[in-house]
């Protein structure tokens, strides 16, 4: 697979993760939405935005959707492990967090492949 591929679906992953983070944080800053519903929507923006890294790698397969799923998840997981160790706040939460990405973006390659063979 090209690594244009690879880079047109980390847009797809990037850009709305930061759009919609920096939309929560605006809101937490305001005092519009709580901690509590601050960690939650954070979970969910990066589960919804690894699904579409995951959607678009599917969409520019033709074979092996799955395949191309794992390994975006796993580069954008090693992106955030790097970050973590650099941090200093990595924990078995966070190797479930990442484990969760690499799933999501495998499931969101599948149903892209999907997607593109049946359109």
């Amino acid at each position: 697979m090209k690594l244009i591929n690879y880079l047109k679906s980390y847009l797809y992953f990037f850009i709305p993760l930061i759009t919609l983070l920096l939309i929560v944080t605006i809101f937490y800053y305001f005092d519009i939405i709580s901690n509590n519903t601050m960690k939650y929507l954070k979970i969910i923006i990066v589960i919804f935005s690894t699904f579409l890294g995951g959607f678009k790698i599917g969409k520019l397969s033709n074979t092996k959707g799955y395949l191309k799923g794992i390994i975006l998840g796993t580069i954008i997981s090693l992106i955030f492990f790097i970050i973590s160790i650099i941090t200093n706040k990595l924990n078995y939460t966070q190797i479930i967090y990442y484990l969760i990405i690499i799933i999501t973006t495998t499931l969101g390659a599948v149903l892209g492949i999907n997607k593109n063979h049946h359109a």
